[in-house]
């Protein structure tokens, strides 16, 4: 896949943008000219991350967005709120879905100590595509010797019925004596006993783990 520091210089320049109101473009050659165009300009509903329930709003134009954390992680600054935060954002249609859970499993869990503060949908246009949660400042991730502090936090996050579904080290992040989880697209509730107790014991081998599965890179914007 290529992000944009690769695949603009290799784009041909734009035609002139059409001044209607449209979101949505097709761009070809022209039949008779050769040079690309707009054939086709719609203004097409936007799909919505579809059950919001915090009730605070930020607005993407109102953030500075800061080091990339993953692909579509960043931290941020917002005027709505003091020091860095973190957004997460879908970037295309079909992350929508993945985030409308990941919202919905931060419901589940908010002010039970186990993950970042959720702050604020954020949104574009009123639609929301994301969401604004806690910067955890110090922060590192898990190590094997910290399975005592993570098994801490994924016993809370049990008891409550909740398979986090994706417990390798780089979703765990530790700072002083605590553990906290991360990235919650694939958390289940309602989840049985057994399940609950697979994960748990392969929390010592996601620890122990030396493949890099699941780590990042962090992209500065400095």
């Amino acid at each position: 896949m290529c992000f944009e520091p690769y695949l603009i210089p290799a784009l041909p320049p734009l035609p002139e943008l059409p001044m209607e109101d449209w979101n949505s473009a097709h761009i070809t050659h022209h039949a008779s000219s050769g040079k690309p165009h707009f054939s086709r300009v719609t203004n097409d509903p936007l799909p919505s991350i579809a059950q919001p329930w915090h009730p605070a709003r930020v607005e993407f134009l109102d953030c500075q967005l800061g080091d990339n954390l993953r692909s579509n992680v960043h931290e941020a600054t917002c005027s709505k709120f003091e020091g860095k935060v973190v957004v997460k954002l879908a970037r295309f249609p079909w992350e929508i879905w993945q985030l409308d859970y990941e919202t919905q499993a931060y419901q589940w869990i908010q002010g039970h100590g186990i993950a970042p503060a959720f702050l604020a949908h954020l949104t574009e246009e009123g639609r929301i595509i994301g969401s604004v949660m806690e910067h955890i400042a110090n922060a590192r991730h898990a190590e094997p010797e910290d399975l005592s502090l993570c098994q801490e936090t994924l016993r809370r996050l049990h008891r409550l019925g909740i398979k986090h579904g994706d417990v390798n080290k780089h979703n765990i992040l530790v700072r002083g004596s605590t553990a906290i989880l991360i990235d919650f697209d694939n958390t289940l509730r309602g989840q049985e006993a057994d399940v609950l107790k697979e994960e748990f014991l392969s929390l010592d081998a996601e620890l122990r783990d030396t493949s890099g599965r699941g780590g990042t890179i962090v992209e500065s914007s400095g």
